[in-house]
């Protein structure tokens, strides 16, 4: 007999009143219909639902799909309670015994279920609901199915009687959907649920199963059972199922410490400011329970993310027994069926049965822990110092040489023929992880030029295209008509204009660029400019016409002003041109790259003269290069000494040095005063400011006639950066096109620990003041000295302090504590990370000192202060000979550092522990992926992204309504201003929100997640309102909003590395589980970035929110010493106050987190 295999049913009793008329041999028929009518309902009540919100323009459209399975779900369990409520305590007459016996109605009840049940297990491994949810809806499937033999129509009921508490949480549900947590009804639902699990799955079904498990155990000991499988198969069913509820329960009861259960809301401070722990009420995970609980504001998951929806397998993994105990009923069935004592005996196998589940528990609960880690479960080495992550390179460069191939093709002699296309795709190395180009772009000279070997290839390319069975896109773009003119200038706009308008055209990772060279091959130069621009990443093939291969690794200008050179070790190996194709004959180009030789800083790394030279070292690595980041303590005056005394001694004092500085460092006079300690040179002062992050304002005459000049002379050119980050990256790229050295001298902890750790040196593409995409066109150019002045730190603005930390929250949220055993396991691919892992979360511990940081630039005498020393440097620039307003300023700033002085040590230390703790902590963060994993920061290391898809979208719609405000007369409040930094941290708010909606993060790591954010909102900087306010003068809707910051994430570089499916979605990276654990894609390209895909409706639900002000809270510890967020607009109005110090709520986040992490 097989195992679904069953005999005739017996007949029914004529005559009887039955409630619903349904034949033994109907049980199918009425199951496929119960499925079909499950997909039919979800469909209209998914339409309806949308229809619905639509027209009551509600913001909660995106939860339709998961509504829909909701209402289906609420009708099924509906009707399975009603039957198993009839049949269980009002059996009908017939229904004689508890297991053989023929009830119409318990049939149709039977078959409805049983339909349902498919239907919820197709809707769970559809859309990826946990393993636990697919186990239990199949198991119940199976009871019901095998109960439509008939069999056990009057017993059977307990399964349909249990959807009590499913009915209970499907009501819950779908008010979560649409009111959310604090309303009155939810809240009775969440208490009310476990008081119904309780009387149905405990109470009721409990001691009824204990009489059923007996009668099955002596039916299956008779000869009378009409499937022993079956039997076996109820017996070990009803087992699991009562083992589950009792433990389930128990562990609602009494709590289970565990880092899912461990939550922030059950955490309280201790005597000694421990973290203590408590029971929560609703603590466990019951969405194993809830269809659809993976349906958050789109359709398929699996097709819109791309990912292992693993923060569901957090449902105590060992649960996923059910399916693995009906493998063993056969077993189990032989060995009870000849036993004298079936009860006895079996309570030796269930016992055996109870421990062999356990052992399965325990080895899939392990594979759950890597599975979750990583999208392809990977076997760990034993020994851990195996581990990647724990293996650090003995080398001195990740990259020694350079390399690059010329291939003949023999028809350019003739401009090429119709093989040329072909040619090109198939020789030009492809990007890792590509298979194909997916598009081309031609760059070549003017028509004006008359270069007839160039209009002969680009019409054979065009013909090549065409003859193709599948034409790639192709695209031509002509040089400027002065790319001739050896002007320095020219040479500049010429390069920029092209590789902007490759960005407009969407050229990416994935295209290939072909420049087609012009008869003079000193103009091939602009192949390497070009290629290296795009951030995006694009594969350069250079058709040169040269006659000789001369140096096909450096390539200068003809202005002698730009040069790309290979073997130039601040480049770290990194090379624009993929491919060179001519006539000569095939040749390989190889080099080693020049040796990598920084500043020595040995003498003042721990200086013997504290008093003048307290300095610190940071430890710092990029491509396995030693990068010297020192931070001066001391005075001002002894920090520049320093300086001076470091360039002179590396280059011998034979250099010439410019200094590069932006408005606000210009007038505190820093740039000049560094430029007159050093040896003659020239002062670069320029707009400052994200509009102007791009190549008009950091290019110009006399600043590249200044640099030809010191390369005519033979002096190495200097190039120091003084100010913050964005003049950091500017400057820094024009030092790698022009191949001179780089000095970093940061003003601000932005610039220190975030954008001096980063290779990468960019512009924006701005257009008519408008960014259209941040950080798009650079090169990874490596400075070699970075020099902190710390005392230049005391003239931070509240908003650049606030940018520092918003960088640091991101940086909290993504790798958590990587010191810990949990935090290694989820990087433990990043090689040699161990040399720099550290407890990032501990910059919360120094909170206070952010808060006296605050205080002290907010007083109004300090604020008076800066703006005196600001007005009489704005004064020097009109006048910069004047001696006496020079004089003026040097006392002003004197007064201004005395001032914080006299805050007293302790406030003093304070602060300085908190610049000190961010410094180093974000600094060994980008190290931890630099030095040794991904030093150009296009795989593991673009995790650095994390909340800079949105973040970098509202910085340049507010900077466009900055310039509009400017351009109309409108007054802009200093409060809306918003540097990078503040608008990634209000994206980490959003971003938490986006994994939120989609139940990848819920309960206490939402609240962790968020509150980083929040514990640094005490002065609003992280506010949505001023904007809103500037929003309102200026007549910005929601939807314009939503709109202008989604037209600047469609430029995101980050789109280059994955193709999407459609124009509705985009690329993003989200936290899931738990602080400092990403979520993963299945796709090869996007999991080695940390990118999953989503859907713009996702993005702009959550901008949709900032805009009302959801995200303007504070974190605050209550009177019961729960986390809680407080309202910003409640406390302005004095509708509430805070109860906690800072300091308090940083400690206690530390605590829970490290509970979180197990240490």
């Amino acid at each position: 007999m097989g195992f679904f295999s069953t005999p005739a049913a017996p007949t029914p009793t004529p005559g009887l009143p039955w409630e619903v008329t349904l034949k033994p041999e109907e049980g199918i028929d009425w199951m496929l219909r119960s499925v079909a009518l499950c997909v039919v309902l979800m469909i209209i009540f998914r339409f309806l639902a949308l229809m619905v919100l639509k027209l009551l323009k509600s913001d909660k459209t995106g939860t339709a799909p998961r509504l829909s399975t909701k209402l289906v779900s609420i009708i099924f369990n509906t009707i399975a309670v009603a039957g198993g409520v009839k049949g269980f305590f009002y059996p009908d007459p017939n229904v004689v015994s508890d297991i053989y016996a023929f009830s119409s109605h318990s049939q149709f009840h039977f078959s409805v279920s049983a339909g349902y049940f498919l239907w919820a297990a197709g809707v769970s491994i559809m859309y990826r609901g946990s393993r636990v949810a697919i186990a239990y809806y199949l198991t119940a499937f199976a009871a019901c199915y095998f109960a439509m033999h008939p069999f056990m129509h009057q017993i059977g009921n307990i399964y349909l009687l249990s959807q009590a508490s499913t009915l209970v949480l499907d009501l819950y549900g779908c008010g979560m959907l649409l009111r959310g947590k604090k309303s009155k009804t939810n809240l009775v639902l969440k208490f009310f649920h476990p008081i119904v699990f309780f009387l149905v799955r405990i109470y009721i079904v409990v001691p009824a199963s204990y009489t059923f498990m007996i009668d099955l155990f002596t039916l299956l000991n008779s000869s009378t059972c009409h499937n022993p499988k079956i039997v076996a198969f109820y017996i070990l069913a009803n087992y699991t199922f009562n083992v589950l509820n009792v433990y389930w329960f128990i562990s609602l009861l009494i709590g289970i410490r565990t880092p899912d259960n461990i939550g922030v809301n059950s955490v309280t401070m201790g005597k000694k400011g421990r973290a203590l722990m408590k029971v929560k009420w609703f603590a466990f995970n019951l969405n194993w329970f809830d269809v659809g609980f993976t349906l958050s504001f789109g359709d398929v998951q699996t097709t819109k993310l791309k990912i292992d929806n693993s923060s569901y397998t957090k449902a105590t993994p060992g649960l996923t027994v059910p399916i693995v105990v009906m493998a063993v009923a056969i077993n189990l069935a032989n060995s009870v069926e000849n036993m004298e004592n079936p009860l006895q005996s079996s309570l030796v196998v269930s016992a055996a049965t109870f421990w062999v589940c356990k052992f399965i528990s325990w080895i899939n609960d392990r594979a759950l822990k890597l599975n979750t880690t990583f999208v392809v479960p990977k076997k760990a080495p034993h020994n851990p110092n195996e581990l990647p992550f724990d293996h650090i390179p003995k080398v001195k460069r990740l990259v020694s040489e350079v390399k690059l191939s010329y291939f003949c093709v023999p028809s350019l002699k003739n401009g090429g023929d119709e093989n040329l296309f072909q040619t090109l795709l198939k020789k030009t190395p492809l990007p890792k992880g590509r298979d194909a180009f997916t598009s081309v772009h031609v760059i070549m000279p003017p028509a004006a030029i008359k270069s007839a070997a160039a209009e002969k290839t680009v019409a054979m390319l065009t013909v090549g295209n065409n003859l193709r069975e599948n034409p790639k896109e192709l695209h031509v773009h002509r040089l400027s008509e002065k790319f001739t003119s050896n002007a320095p200038m020219d040479e500049y706009s010429t390069v920029f204009d092209v590789a902007s308008t490759l960005i407009l055209e969407k050229a990416d990772r994935a295209s290939l660029v072909v420049f087609i060279g012009y008869e003079d091959s000193n103009y091939d130069f602009y192949a390497a400019m070009i290629g290296m621009l795009p951030f995006r990443g694009v594969s350069m093939a250079l058709i040169s016409q040269r006659q000789r291969y001369e140096d096909l690794l450096t390539y200068t200008s003809p202005s002698k002003v730009f040069n790309i050179e290979g073997v130039n070790a601040a480049r770290m190996g990194m090379f624009p041109i993929k491919a060179v194709f001519g006539v000569l004959p095939d040749k390989t180009a190889d080099a080693t790259i020049k040796p990598w030789i920084p500043i020595e800083i040995e003498n003042y790394v721990n200086n013997e003269d504290q008093v003048h030279h307290p300095t610190i070292n940071l430890p710092f690595k990029v491509g396995a290069l030693t990068l010297p980041m020192l931070t001066h303590n001391g005075s001002y005056a002894d920090s520049i000494e320093s300086l001076r005394d470091l360039c002179d001694t590396h280059y011998n004092k034979k250099y010439f040095p410019i200094v590069s500085c932006g408005e606000t460092c210009d007038a505190l006079g820093y740039g000049t005063d560094i430029l007159d300690a050093l040896q003659p040179g020239y002062y670069f002062n320029h707009k400052s400011g994200e509009t102007y992050k791009c190549w008009e304002n950091y290019g110009t005459k006399e600043l590249f006639d200044q640099i030809s000049k010191a390369k005519a002379k033979g002096l190495p050119v200097v190039i120091i950066a003084v100010g913050g980050g964005v003049n950091g990256n500017c400057i820094g790229l024009i030092a790698g096109l022009t191949n001179s050295r780089l000095i970093e001298v940061p003003t601000t902890p932005m610039h220190y620990n975030d954008a001096t750790t980063s290779a990468k040196k960019a512009f924006s593409l701005v257009k008519n003041n408008k960014i259209l995409s941040k950080n798009i066109l650079g090169c990874f150019y490596i400075p070699e000295l970075v020099f902190c002045i710390s005392e230049t730190f005391l003239t931070l603005s509240t908003a650049n302090a606030h940018a520092t930390v918003g960088e640091s929250c991101k940086t909290m949220n993504m790798l958590g504590r990587v010191d810990s055993k949990q935090g290694a396991q989820d990087y433990f691919n990043i090689e040699g990370a161990v040399e720099f892992a550290s407890d990032y979360t501990k910059i919360v511990q120094t909170v206070g000192g952010f808060d006296a940081l605050i205080t002290f630039i907010e007083d109004a005498q300090t604020r008076k202060l800066k703006a005196d020393i600001c007005a009489v440097g704005y004064a020097i620039r009109e006048d910069r000979s004047n001696t006496t307003l020079a004089k003026k300023r040097e006392e002003l700033l004197k007064q201004f550092r005395e001032r914080y002085y006299a805050l007293g040590p302790e406030k003093t230390n304070s602060i300085k522990a908190f610049l000190s703790t961010v410094n180093k902590e974000i600094v060994s963060a980008k190290a931890m992926f630099l030095a040794y994993s991904d030093p150009f920061e296009k795989y593991r290391a673009l995790l650095f992204e994390y909340a800079h898809t949105l973040g970098h979208g509202v910085e340049a719609y507010a900077n466009l309504c900055y310039t509009r405000a400017q351009e109309r007369g409108v007054p802009v409040p200093e409060e809306a201003f918003r540097l990078h930094g503040q608008c990634v941290g209000m994206a980490v708010q959003w971003a938490g929100q986006m994994s939120f909606d989609l139940g990848e993060l819920k309960g206490d790591g939402f609240a962790l997640h968020q509150g980083f954010v929040y514990l640094f909102n005490r002065h609003g900087g992280f506010d949505f309102g001023p904007l809103r306010k500037l929003f309102d003068a200026l007549g910005v809707t929601k939807e314009e909003f939503c709109e202008g910051v989604l037209a600047v994430v469609r430029r995101d570089n980050k789109r280059g590395y994955v193709k999407c499916d459609d124009c509705t979605k985009s690329v993003d990276q989200l936290v899931t589980g738990r602080v400092g654990k990403m979520m993963r894609s299945t796709d090869k390209n996007a999991e080695l970035r940390y990118l999953v895909e989503v859907d713009e409706a996702w993005q702009e639900r959550v901008l949709g929110m900032a805009y009302e002000g959801a995200f303007d809270k504070v974190a605050d510890l209550d009177t019961k010493g729960k986390l809680i967020f407080v309202d910003r607009k409640d406390l302005v109005k004095g509708k509430k106050s805070l109860t906690s110090s800072s300091d308090d709520v940083g400690e206690f986040m530390h605590e829970a987190i490290a509970a979180v992490y197990g240490v």
